[in-house]
């Protein structure tokens, strides 16, 4: 137990936003793929719209604020449906036989039980197999050592003159150092998100207003691109193009009339509140 929760506590902290070189990593980078074509481009495309066509401006926290409450239990719901696919979809292979994660993770309960609590949950298994499996704390050699022929009587003086290195300490030290060579680039920064309301009261009231306001969907302000007299003659776009990849390569995201335009009406009423709120409370 002591080496698990060391290991664990370790890594949490070296690991965290950092990005690695991808070497042996083609089953995840498949999955993100799967992310990509089941869900995440679409928002990632309906996002891009709002920018280019519904007043989103990405670097004001507020806006990002308003976004979150909008749409982020909707964005949280499809990785949800997603994951519960994925856990069903058959895996080929010799050693998987057309099984399912949920099949293989129901058999390997059934043959080999289940932890209470797993310290390890969530660490990658190469770092558990290389650096987890010390019984206790490694202990240092005193000088002139070879680690042959010392008794006990030897280990008791070294305990008394040597001052034992803290292993917690050393074991991030090393982990950090064997994956040095790995991290590709600085940590990802997050987009800076937060309420426009200095008040909690003022955002609470805005909150409820939304909710009214966004329940009423033929209520469609101007001025947000969602008029029809505002698109251009081809009508509503039912495409949005998006870059991925470091070399910006450019995909075509189809996003169905039925499905995000109302959402872009969703963002327009909420956008229109927010800044009529804000206006009274600045000249008020």
């Amino acid at each position: 137990m002591w080496g698990s929760c060391v290991l664990l506590s370790s890594l949490s902290r070296i690991y965290a936003h950092q990005i690695f070189r991808s070497t042996r990593n083609t089953r995840i980078e498949r999955l993100w793929v799967e992310v990509g074509t089941q869900f995440a481009r679409r928002w990632r495309g309906f996002f891009t719209r709002l920018g280019r066509l519904h007043s989103l401006d990405r670097k004001n926290p507020g806006h990002l604020w308003l976004l979150h409450h909008l749409f982020l239990a909707t964005i949280n719901e499809d990785c949800r449906d997603f994951q519960e696919e994925w856990n069903l979809h058959p895996i080929s292979g010799r050693t998987t036989n057309d099984q399912s994660p949920a099949d293989l993770r129901l058999l390997g309960q059934t043959t080999a039980g289940v932890y209470a609590v797993d310290p390890l949950e969530g660490v990658d298994p190469v770092a558990i197999n290389r650096y987890y499996g010390v019984e206790g704390p490694p202990r240092r050699r005193g000088r002139h050592e070879t680690g042959a022929g010392q008794g006990s009587d030897d280990e008791d003086s070294d305990a008394e003159t040597d001052v034992e290195p803290d292993p917690e300490e050393e074991l991030e030290n090393q982990i950090e150092a064997d994956q040095a060579q790995n991290i590709r680039h600085a940590p990802v920064k997050v987009a800076r998100h937060h309420s426009p309301f200095e008040e909690a009261a003022d955002e609470a009231t805005f909150l409820e207003l939304l909710v009214i306001v966004i329940s009423q969907p033929d209520v469609v302000p101007e001025d947000y691109g969602v008029q029809p007299e505002e698109w251009s003659g081809d009508g509503y776009p039912e495409t949005e193009t998006i870059r991925t990849g470091t070399n910006g390569k450019e995909l075509l995201v189809v996003l169905p009339r039925t499905e995000w335009f109302p959402r872009a009406i969703q963002w327009a009423q909420g956008l229109d509140l927010l800044n009529r709120v804000l206006y009274e409370l600045e000249n008020n």
